[in-house]
């Protein structure tokens, strides 16, 4: 065992033999950005990440196409404004690099234990400690828990008869694989969703025949992006407010459209019909124009968005094939109306099991059950934050935190914000244990309900926005000023704090 790798050892053993304030599962833009909140309240602290590298979604998803479908100055922290993005819309490799210096930038790189997978969490109600278990046999052990690992991390790869029995290649488009030459091929792309219309476009300039497997058609608006040019990113790097106003302006454009979401709105009618009117004027061929206008209300799935969709559709080496698909044999695809389509690769942009919150992982509370039985197909969290009979211990990017209008990262300040100061009133007490009341959580999602039946999202169609009983359990119900307003500052009598009484709101800073 050479020098560097001992040293490494006996420090991460001396860092489980002391009890951290605070550990934070997973390295990607929701962990990176509650490390930020942590080191700036003075917080001890560790990011466990079970990859060899930070990223989350962005270290994953490789595949060719892949950007961010928000605009790149608001898909970033509000405390680490990027001047340099190159697009309006960032391709993967940035975000991925902007993440990483972050990162470095402020100090949170000695904080990140790389490949330490954790596989059980366990909470001592006499001790008022989290221990957390490693898939390497490591133990660390902590005051509070954040679980910072994601909505759309696992991928979701379809259950079709015979797709073990392909004899080419096939793989998810989160597992991509860079080796595979597409030049001169027959390709088939299972799936149209947000993956999908990324990749579909450099494929279909690659392969000689592309295949395009579509359950149902989405709505799909312009993306318009382009680069930035050098005076504006000139302008971005020297001044500095206008790179703030900029993000403003990001903002509030995204935010005024919350009322396209909501069922039955003029706002959602009149936008309708403009996305209607734009799919007749970008899709000639009125067959395939037909059978890519959706038939469900705007926004009831993801609302996407992209410019070089439609032509690579209309491409003659592309077909869209609508018929489901029955079976797959050796060499082909089976649809229900008894077409073989020949292909020699199989891309699965089937998206991610966006519904198994915590997935991998087990969290065992006060009372030693179990979070997932808990929850029992249902995933519930106060503020998608907080879970009644688990103290200490809190989401980001839980449920019903998702958007389906504006910036994740908005969200995630908004959580890691909120957490950083609970936890910090928490130390003030010098409390063991602090834990949210059954009674806010049931208050929490009654509210949740009646908003949430006013959108799209109940609509009458299937969505990875909710689970098998159709029930939406990923995204926020209303608009984002609403969130900001309930995550500004807890209100502690929503929680049972051990050891001293809620006082109500808190009126201090920790910065």
């Amino acid at each position: 065992m050479d020098t560097a790798t001992r040293t490494a050892q006996t420090a991460t053993a001396a860092q489980a033999s002391e009890c951290l304030d605070v550990l934070v599962i997973g390295a990607g833009f929701a962990g990176i950005g509650m490390g930020f909140e942590l080191k700036r309240a003075g917080h001890r602290f560790v990011i466990l990440e079970q990859a060899e590298e930070i990223g989350g979604t962005w270290r994953d998803n490789t595949y060719p196409g892949c950007a961010c479908d928000t605009e790149s100055h608001h898909y970033s922290y509000s405390f680490a404004p990027n001047p340099d993005w190159t697009r309006r819309f960032a391709p993967q490799p940035e975000i991925l690099a902007y993440l990483k210096k972050v990162a470095a930038d402020f100090g949170l790189l000695e904080h990140i234990r790389l490949g330490e997978a954790t596989e059980r969490l366990s909470y001592d109600a006499e001790k008022g400690l989290w221990s957390a278990q490693t898939s390497g046999g490591r133990r660390f052990e902590a005051r509070f828990v954040a679980a910072a690992v994601g909505q759309l991390n696992h991928p979701s790869e379809p259950v079709i008869s015979g797709l073990d029995s392909f004899s080419g290649a096939h793989f998810h488009s989160a597992k991509w694989d860079h080796e595979y030459d597409f030049r001169g091929k027959k390709v088939a792309v299972i799936g149209s969703g947000a993956s999908a219309i990324q990749l579909i476009p450099p494929l279909a300039e690659a392969a000689a025949r592309l295949t395009v497997f579509q359950r149902s058609p989405n709505w799909i608006v312009p993306k318009n992006d382009r680069e930035f040019s050098k005076l504006e990113k000139h302008l971005f790097r020297r001044l500095p407010l206008w790179a703030r106003l900029y993000r403003y302006w990001i903002y509030w454009s995204w935010e005024s459209s919350w009322p396209e979401f909501l069922t039955e709105s003029r706002t959602a009618r009149r936008r309708t019909a403009e996305i209607v009117k734009d799919i007749a004027r970008r899709v000639a061929p009125a067959s395939l124009r037909s059978a890519m206008t959706p038939d469900y209300p705007l926004g009831c799935k993801r609302i996407l968005l992209a410019d070089n969709f439609y032509p690579a559709m209309q491409r003659d080496n592309v077909t869209l094939a609508e018929a489901p698909i029955d079976h797959i044999d050796r060499s082909a695809i089976v649809t229900a109306d008894g077409v073989r389509h020949e292909v020699d690769c199989i891309v699965m942009a089937t998206g991610f099991k966006s519904h198994d919150f915590l997935k991998g992982l087990e969290v065992r509370g006060r009372e030693d059950q179990e979070i997932h039985a808990t929850w029992n197909g249902t995933p519930e969290a106060y503020l998608g934050i907080s879970v009644p009979g688990f103290p200490n211990f809190f989401l980001l990017y839980g449920p019903n935190t998702n958007l389906g209008h504006n910036s994740i990262i908005f969200m995630i300040e908004c959580q890691a914000h909120y957490i950083s100061r609970l936890i910090s009133e928490a130390m003030t007490r010098n409390a063991k244990s602090l834990e949210v009341t059954p009674r806010a959580m049931t208050d929490f999602y009654r509210e949740l309900e009646r908003d949430m039946a006013r959108t799209a999202w109940v609509g009458g169609c299937s969505s990875w926005y909710k689970n098998a009983e159709g029930r939406v359990i990923n995204n926020w119900s209303s608009h984002t000023l609403k969130y900001w307003w309930r995550t500004r500052r807890p209100n502690l009598e929503d929680y049972v704090i051990d050891g001293a009484a809620p006082d109500g709101i808190m009126e201090y800073s920790n910065g």
